[in-house]
């Protein structure tokens, strides 16, 4: 024990890497202007051993200053060039996509899902029935959040196609009617990427790329295995007890509609300068109506009824403290990338930050860059507190070190095992036995309620150190408890049988 906290001391107090020197265009106008939010992102930076960073402020035509440092997934440095995935960054892109197919007459917001996908049965026919694009859209289909790894996370190269992947939704259980109850989850958006699949009649990424990518200028933009081979997109960063490590490197060819969607700094950028000009592609064409953009911001916004989702047609809309009270947002992550982009709509400016770097258990830290950059631009203060990822490093260090220590107990016991046994040499110890048996099961336990809910690809993907640590805790468990049962058998048959009384 007293070797593992010696190794999470050093780990917690390794400095982060040598950041690159930073790249861009300076601040144009109002030089040193963004001193305060480089400065605070190199802060946080370091904080998270983030290994690779780029940002932008932008405005209605493009970046009006961008930075980028550190180093990517195969060590070379990163650029405003650098491709990174935006996890569900994508949704409002995706959403977008939608609102095309609205204004051409292709597609209507409250059409059934079932009119354009007969094997859709989420909840049963009764439910499917009455689900629209519009709750799908709006998250409040009934779909709920656990549902998520029912259909995504797929790097085969064989994933079945989104049409597909919903039938795993015929068993799930609603939270409420549709329209009901809102729930955050990334199967509304694969459904919908089956719809739009379905409406057009080709693959969601071709739309997608006809539809917003294009028109948009995001020339360099990942919404497939094959656009991430061609940018050569190096592999995320996840923690390997407590060091980034280049290891995520998987795409889900079909899943762009809900998170993995990418690109470099330009790309982003260039979604949001299409979102503060109304929607309007920077040759003057339009990409969205300026009905289609007040209805995808304001469907998440109170109602006289003060009901509020806080989540519109693709954005999270408002919730957050002030100065940030209005903003447009959204964030996301895939396995060892995150993204976030913040739209401030009385400034007429945004902020898209990516980081090669994500963990589940250390989301709030990797995530806190993002909200404290967008704080001072939107004329706030930056944030005193600086949260570090605690959760992960309880989690990764006290499952290692209930490894190690029942590795140690699996030992003993096999040493036990070999020692020969004297007659009468005493009763077996059923308490000690059975206390063996609950601390050898426990990590077993655990491990079949994480399987439970997340395939073992998943967990290796989302908690690659947490998984294997518990795997061998479950191994060393199970191993410690037959050593344990078979020295309680062994000394119960050592015992001298008791003669028969007589008379």
């Amino acid at each position: 024990m007293s070797a593992v906290v010696l190794v999470l001391g050093l780990l917690l107090s390794m400095p982060a890497a040598p950041a690159a020197e930073a790249s861009g265009h300076p601040a144009s106008g109002r030089p040193g202007s963004y001193a305060a939010i480089d400065h605070y992102i190199r802060d946080r930076m370091k904080a998270t051993h983030a290994p690779g960073i780029s940002y932008a402020v932008v405005g209605p035509d493009g970046p009006v200053h961008r930075r980028s440092w550190g180093t990517d997934g195969r060590g070379r440095r990163v650029t405003a060039e650098t491709p990174f995935l935006w996890g569900s960054v994508a949704k409002p892109i995706a959403a977008t996509s939608v609102m095309v197919l609205v204004q051409n007459g292709r597609l209507r917001l409250d059409d059934r899902v079932v009119d354009h996908l007969a094997d859709f049965r989420f909840g049963g026919a009764a439910h499917a029935s009455r689900v629209t694009v519009r709750h799908l859209l709006n998250q409040t289909s009934g779909i709920p959040e656990s549902a998520t790894l029912e259909v995504t996370d797929c790097f085969d190269a064989d994933c079945p196609r989104p049409a597909e992947r919903i039938r795993a939704l015929n068993g799930v259980r609603p939270i409420g009617p549709p329209g009901a109850k809102y729930a955050y989850s990334s199967a509304n958006y694969l459904v919908l990427t089956a719809v739009v699949e379905a409406v057009t009649g080709r693959s969601f990424a071709d739309h997608l790329r006809q539809a917003v990518l294009d028109p948009a200028g995001m020339d360099d933009a990942i919404a497939d295995q094959a656009s991430a081979r061609n940018q050569n997109l190096p592999p995320g960063h996840q923690l390997l007890w407590g060091v980034p490590t280049a290891i995520a490197d998987g795409v889900d060819d079909h899943g762009a509609g809900y998170g993995y969607l990418g690109g470099d700094l330009h790309d982003l950028a260039a979604f949001a300068a299409l979102q503060l000009r109304g929607g309007r592609a920077a040759d003057g064409d339009t990409v969205l109506t300026p009905e289609s953009v007040r209805l995808m911001r304001e469907e998440g916004r109170p109602r006289p009824t003060g009901a509020a989702t806080g989540y519109g047609l693709g954005w999270r809309v408002g919730g957050l403290d002030a100065p940030l009270e209005d903003a447009i947002w959204h964030t996301g992550a895939t396995p060892g990338y995150s993204a976030m982009l913040f739209l401030l709509p009385k400034r007429n400016i945004a902020l898209v930050l990516q980081q090669n770097l994500y963990g589940l258990l250390h989301d709030e830290a990797v995530m806190q860059v993002g909200f404290g950059a967008a704080r001072i631009l939107g004329g706030g203060r930056a944030p005193t507190s600086t949260t570090f990822a605690s959760p992960y490093y309880w989690a990764v260090f006290g499952a290692t070190a209930c490894a190690m220590a029942l590795v140690l107990a699996t030992v003993r016991s096999a040493l036990l095992l070999r020692r020969p046994v004297t007659p009468g040499s005493g009763p077996p110890r059923t308490l000690l036995t059975a206390v063996w048996c609950v601390v050898g099961g426990l990590p077993c336990a655990a491990l079949a309620w994480a399987v439970d809910r997340m395939s073992p690809g998943q967990l290796i993907n989302w908690l690659p150190d947490i998984f294997i640590s518990v795997c061998a805790a479950a191994a060393a468990g199970a191993a410690t408890l037959i050593l344990r049962l078979a020295l309680a058998i062994r000394a119960t048959r050592s015992q001298p049988s008791t003669p028969p009384r007589t008379r």
